[in-house]
């Protein structure tokens, strides 16, 4: 009995210790950033997300590379390129007297009066504007705020790792991630290597893991800092920002309007197409004239279509394909391999409706398609009856029986 309580309390004594030192180590780190005057840090970016179920996995990668500068009080530059293009993050940059964020998807620069500090720049809703995520600590971040326990709990000194030729600790943490991040079973962590001497970030990973009935989801960013340089003299130029061709300057984020372009294809002859199936056979959309398409177009890494797919199986094709209803799924906007990314969808979903492959993403620019899931219902003459921008099964559903009752009954749209 003795025996076991002395072990009990070495085990909690070692782990006490371990967290004080975990914490110091952090508490050093904030201290380094806080105290910087001016701030470049180069780094590579790799995210990677893995879906995991019944039926199988995918994964799929990026790469990029990112650019950091900051200088007190509020000069700030943040950019990131992906294999030599702008990156879909976009831009932010304040000058001290604006503030310029860039959103490459937008393509808009919304402009605002610069804040005042680092601190009130490098926020939450600024980095979102922009395409980014705030996720974790990061040198720009403990610059700023000087604080790592705002963003993170529950340090742990995991051991000395070498990341290049630096000696450093790794200490893993907990995240503290607002709540319209969070999903049910979601689980942050993150892992940062610091640098023994210089008491900097050289290596951060931060994974988001979630699951949910037998799917698994787990996100990885993996950010490794080449380059960081210390109270630079950085010119003020360098925070400029000059508004690129084709891009418009607002004080507000203009959203798009997804629907606007393929609602006005309502009501006009269905676009013929052709394109090959899973088995590598050749199938028109005028060959199902005299039936009811739902021609459902998605991507095989899309959140939405993939909640959608048992749903359009289940819902759509099995319980109208003896009424002259055929499901055609067109897979679209692939990172690579279209044709192995449009099988494993597929097979993971138990999909038995016709899955066409979109290889050069003809179809998807044909119909005019900003957003993934997008579905469009034809009608027997071919006619386009109904477009529905997102996952709405049950829309769907209504849809399709209208469109089968006879016309006295109120079966045109």
């Amino acid at each position: 009995m003795r025996i076991g309580t002395w072990l009990i309390a070495t085990m909690l004594t070692v782990e006490w210790l371990n967290a004080q030192s975990a914490a110091q180590i952090l508490d050093q780190t904030a201290r380094t950033y806080s105290q910087m005057r001016s701030l470049r840090v180069q780094s590579r970016l790799t995210f990677s997300m893995r879906s995991s179920g019944q039926m199988g996995q995918m994964t799929t990668t990026t790469n990029a590379n990112q650019l950091a500068m900051a200088m007190r009080p509020n000069l700030l530059r943040l950019e990131t390129t992906e294999q030599g293009q702008l990156a879909s993050g976009g831009k932010i940059r304040c000058d001290g007297k604006k503030l310029y964020i860039e959103n490459a998807w937008l393509q808009q620069t919304l402009h605002k009066p610069a804040p005042k500090s680092l601190r009130e720049l490098y926020t939450q809703q600024n980095l979102a504007e922009a395409g980014y995520m705030m996720l974790g600590l990061d040198p720009v971040y403990l610059m700023a705020w000087g604080d790592w326990r705002k963003m993170a709990t529950s340090p742990r000194l995991l051991r000395r790792e070498r990341v290049a030729n630096r000696e450093t600790y790794k200490i893993q943490v907990n995240l503290q991630v607002s709540g319209e991040l969070l999903m049910p079973g979601m689980r942050v962590t993150q892992t940062v290597w610091i640098g023994v001497k210089d008491r900097l970030i050289w290596k951060s990973e931060i994974v988001i893991s979630s699951s949910q009935a037998g799917n698994r989801i787990t996100m990885r960013f993996t950010e490794t800092f080449t380059r960081q340089e210390v109270n630079p003299n950085i010119q003020q130029s360098a925070f400029a920002y000059k508004l690129p061709e084709g891009f418009k300057l607002v004080e507000s984020f203009e959203m798009p309007n997804l629907a606007g372009e393929v609602d006005r294809l309502k009501g006009q002859p269905a676009p013929d197409f052709t394109l090959k199936d899973l088995q590598g056979k050749e199938v028109r959309l005028a060959d199902y004239k005299g039936k009811v398409v739902v021609l459902n177009i998605f991507a095989h890494w899309c959140g939405p279509c993939r909640a959608e797919a048992p749903e359009l199986e289940k819902d759509i094709w099995r319980a109208f394909r003896h009424k002259d209803v055929v499901v055609l799924g067109v897979a679209t906007w692939a990172h690579d391999n279209p044709s192995k990314r449009a099988q494993e969808f597929a097979k993971e979903f138990k999909l038995t409706f016709p899955v066409l492959v979109d290889a050069q993403n003809s179809v998807a620019t044909q119909y005019k398609v900003q957003g993934v899931p997008t579905t469009f219902v034809i009608d027997k003459e071919g006619i386009i009856r109904e477009v529905i921008v997102g996952a709405d099964v049950e829309r769907l559903k209504k849809t399709v029986e209208t469109l089968l009752k006879p016309a006295a009954d109120g079966g045109a749209l």
